[in-house]
């Protein structure tokens, strides 16, 4: 049984089961959703994807990706939890999300975000939390911007070709 993690208002949050993988995968596998990734997954990488970010995680640092949930009635939505991600401040730990489209602009990502922000400054004593954000994926701006404090520039590999690319690094720090 999955543990559940955090509760919101609208949402639970709960560790990723093996078993969440195939509609997982129908997000990552879809390039609407991915839209702001280099590529749409293959199954296998996805499951890779989650086997790192997710169970392998849970296990070194206490913290990963958990399947967000709608808290009435169960329905999985997407993920969204904390990853350890390159920055220039070196590796730190970073709130990412990636819901199905039929859940985007319902405020979720927010919600489940803001969630994550609170759980890793407080629960987890984590002095900073950032999320990543291409300067294109205006959406994922606009939840960054409600969920943090302040935002810098960095330039950080993520091109498909290799090449260095800028990106916001939106920050909230401990008070």
């Amino acid at each position: 049984m999955a543990r559940d993690i955090l509760k919101t208002e609208r949402l639970t949050l709960r560790e990723i089961t093996p078993a969440d993988l195939p509609f997982l995968h129908r997000i990552f596998g879809d390039a609407e959703c991915m839209r702001y990734y280099p590529g749409i997954k293959s199954f296998d990488e996805t499951a890779r994807w989650f086997q790192r970010l997710a169970f392998d995680s849970y296990t070194s640092h206490g913290f990963g990706l958990w399947a967000v949930t709608d808290r009435q009635s169960g329905t999985l939505l997407g993920d969204c939890g904390i990853t350890l991600q390159e920055t220039s401040a070196g590796p730190e730990p970073e709130i990412g999300y990636h819901l199905w489209r039929d859940h985007w602009g319902k405020g979720y990502a927010i919600e489940a975000a803001a969630a994550c922000r609170d759980h890793a400054l407080h629960a987890l004593g984590l002095a900073r939390i950032v999320s990543i954000v291409r300067p294109d994926n205006i959406p994922s701006q606009r939840v960054a911007e409600r969920v943090h404090r302040r935002r810098e520039t960095f330039v950080k590999t993520g091109s498909p070709d290799g090449g260095i690319m800028e990106f916001y690094l939106y920050i909230t720090d401990r008070t």
